[in-house]
């Protein structure tokens, strides 16, 4: 900290004589941002953007600035110049996937806080968990969220798709039902129970289904791309296939007979139906057809005309809260992905609304970082990003082997990379493979000794084998390059506490217990307190550690936010 706090000072005062140099205006905004200090960072930064806005590094840090202060807007859009300036695009398309989805995590994580008993504050949580294919989890939130507002849109849908992935179809229908009986109306409700139809064979059901989808909005089916969401047998896609060739034309059986002939790698069949579908689609749109448009005093945003409603809207020269949740809203079911976001990053106050308006922000975001992967998978399926994003993927959902042959294809195409050599030594820790965990982070910083991530998970390591002193010159090194680094801190301390040097383990503790997600960090709080002889900090430490502990909500937060139970007691 004394280093930067001291390259700050001497460079500052050099900045005050010559305002205009951009190396130092980075290296104080960065610094700052390296000290905690943000507000004090961001003028430094917009000022070395101002001298040179294409450096990548100043908008990097603005963009971690931002994050701090939660103003998300702006860090997504330092995020998207990262990107455009980026001459490597597979590597831009990964970058920018990760940063939209942490943008994601970020909001889902303060919304479940902000928002704790709400239904929103367990919708937030339900759909991380949902994306993480821990169903039964998933299934809990949801019906927490349904206990607390029974009525709110979408959430039997969220549940039943939820029971859908759990194999639980009866469960997954009936909450299906419960959707349309609040509204008849709700096209994803009825798309959800196509998918569930699809995974029983019911065929015919399908195209009844899929049926009401179009009767209802045409727009919403145009970009449905998706379906089915499940994992659908190639026997039984050839059985539905040929279950529904004599039943008459129709926009529901082309959409339906292009899933399904993508499904048995019937590419060219599928073109030609989808192409015959967005004719169907191209004739409704007609100013001329009248049932497409609708009465002509009719609200579109309520007929389900959502490219109209959108247009509407953005006619109006001052939207109020209540319009641009609306506007975001629409775009994001039109799945123009970058205006939505924009919108709702609009929609301000802390009110019941603005829960609403961050929940579909941090889906909009999801949707932004899903879509930055799939023009990564389509673009540079063969590149070491994309063996790495599908690692990272399998990963996520404890696939030990198929993680492990994607890093090593990655690897294979770039050996020297000390990312993956990172990478790997992370899932092989995750997995309790020491040794090899060992030898990889090893290789990671020989290769670049100032990866603060490899410094940290050596010191991970080091600290679960219990051998604190061969841990310390790590987690110090990392703390050193990130002072901010929370987990880094949380296990210095610890080691700390184990080595006697209780002192040294408190202001460390302290620094990282605000993201103490298990208790661990408040019960080494609480040991240093009383070997120090401070018992009433001492009590409020165990009393935390204790609080922690029975939540499962800060548990399935620290999954979600990627933060390991390290063990940490004596």
């Amino acid at each position: 900290m004394f280093e930067y706090d001291l390259a700050v000072r001497q460079l500052s005062k050099a900045l005050r004589e010559r305002p205009n140099l951009l190396g130092p205006t980075v290296i104080v905004g960065v610094d700052y941002l390296k000290l905690g200090s943000p507000e004090k960072a961001i003028p430094f930064l917009q000022q070395a953007l101002k001298l040179d806005p294409s450096n990548r590094e100043a908008r990097q840090a603005l963009a971690s600035c931002y994050l701090g202060q939660e103003n998300f807007r702006s860090a997504a859009e330092e995020f998207r110049e990262i990107a455009v300036l980026d001459p490597d695009k597979a590597e831009a398309w990964f970058k920018l996937g990760h940063e939209y989805l942490d943008l994601s995590a970020r909001l889902a994580y303060r919304g479940a806080h902000l928002y704790r008993e709400s239904a929103w504050g367990h919708r937030f949580l339900g759909d991380l968990l949902f994306q993480r294919s821990r169903w039964e989890d998933a299934i809990k939130e949801y019906r927490k969220a349904l206990d607390a507002e029974p009525r709110q849109s979408g959430l039997h849908t969220s549940l039943g798709q939820a029971f859908l992935h759990a194999a639980k179809l009866e469960e997954a229908e009936a909450e299906f039902d419960l959707e349309l009986k609040l509204d008849s109306s709700n096209e994803q409700a009825w798309l959800s129970l196509a998918n569930l139809q699809l995974a029983r064979g019911q065929a015919t059901a399908v195209l009844e289904s899929l049926g009401k989808v179009w009767e209802i909005s045409p727009e919403f089916m145009a970009v449905q791309r998706g379906f089915p969401s499940i994992e659908l047998p190639q026997e039984s896609a050839k059985a539905s296939i040929a279950h529904v060739q004599g039943d008459p034309e129709g926009s529901a059986k082309h959409f339906l007979l292009a899933a399904l002939y993508s499904t048995t790698g019937e590419n060219a069949l599928s073109d030609r139906q989808w192409k015959a579908f967005q004719a169907d689609f191209l004739g409704r749109q007609q100013p001329s057809n009248s049932a497409a448009g609708g009465p002509a005093n009719q609200d579109p945003c309520h007929a389900h005309r959502y490219a109209a409603c959108a247009d509407s809207l953005q006619t109006h020269k001052h939207l109020a809260n209540p319009e641009r949740l609306l506007l975001g809203k629409t775009y994001l079911t039109l799945q123009r992905y970058e205006p939505a976001a924009e919108a709702l990053a609009q929609v301000h106050g802390v009110s019941n609304e603005n829960a609403e308006a961050s929940y579909w922000l941090a889906r909009t975001y999801h949707a932004l970082g899903a879509e930055s992967y799939a023009r990564l998978e389509e673009s540079f399926p063969n590149s070491w990003r994309a063996h790495q994003l599908r690692a990272e993927g399998y990963a996520l959902r404890q696939n030990l082997d198929d993680a492990l042959k994607e890093l090593q294809a990655a690897l294979q195409l770039r050996p020297n990379e000390s990312e993956l050599h990172e990478a790997l030594g992370q899932v092989y820790l995750d997995n309790q493979a020491d040794d090899d965990a060992q030898s990889e982070l090893e290789k990671a910083l020989a290769l670049d000794p100032s990866r603060t991530h490899a410094l940290y998970l050596m010191g991970r390591l080091y600290v679960q084998k219990r051998e604190n002193e061969k841990a310390l010159p790590y987690l110090q090194r990392a703390l050193r390059l990130q002072p901010d680094l929370a987990d880094a801190s949380s296990l210095l301390g610890t080691a700390y506490v184990r080595l006697g040097q209780f002192a040294n383990a408190v202001p460390k503790l302290e620094k990282a217990a605000p993201l103490d997600h298990y208790g661990s960090v408040h019960y080494q709080l609480y040991l240093a307190y009383r070997k120090l002889g401070q018992v009433e900090l001492a009590q409020k430490a165990l009393a935390r550690s204790q609080d922690l502990r029975r939540s499962s909500l800060e548990h399935d937060q620290a999954v979600i936010m990627g933060s390991p139970q390290v063990e940490t007691e004596p």
